[in-house]
């Protein structure tokens, strides 16, 4: 099985693997100069052979963030295509970053 290497919200993967998630608007890169850290909402975790997999939702896919005791809610825009299918994601990853451009 080929791991994911890179894919971009909308635009499917790259490297021969489907994603690591079912929404294809969720980025993914196991290279963080892949990540458009200013403009999205970044977690990652360690992958069981210790590779990290960075994954991400743009700022076009974001309303707002919040956050109580280390999780994080990411709610979802109403324009964005994920709209349809939920209202918020819940994050608990080890390692969560906003960017700069991210409404909190």
């Amino acid at each position: 099985m080929n791991q994911p290497q890179s894919g971009t919200p909308g635009g499917g993967q790259q490297g021969g693997s489907t994603g690591p998630t079912a929404f294809p608007e969720i980025g993914f890169s196991m290279d963080p100069k892949m990540v458009p850290w200013h403009d999205a909402v970044v977690w990652s975790e360690r992958s069981h052979n210790g590779h990290r997999l960075y994954e991400w939702l743009t700022k076009e896919h974001v309303a707002k963030v919040g956050w109580t005791n280390g999780v994080v809610s990411v709610e979802v825009a109403n324009d964005s295509f994920l709209c349809k299918d939920v209202r918020y994601f819940i994050v608990q990853a080890p390692f969560v970053a906003v960017g700069q451009n991210i409404a909190v």
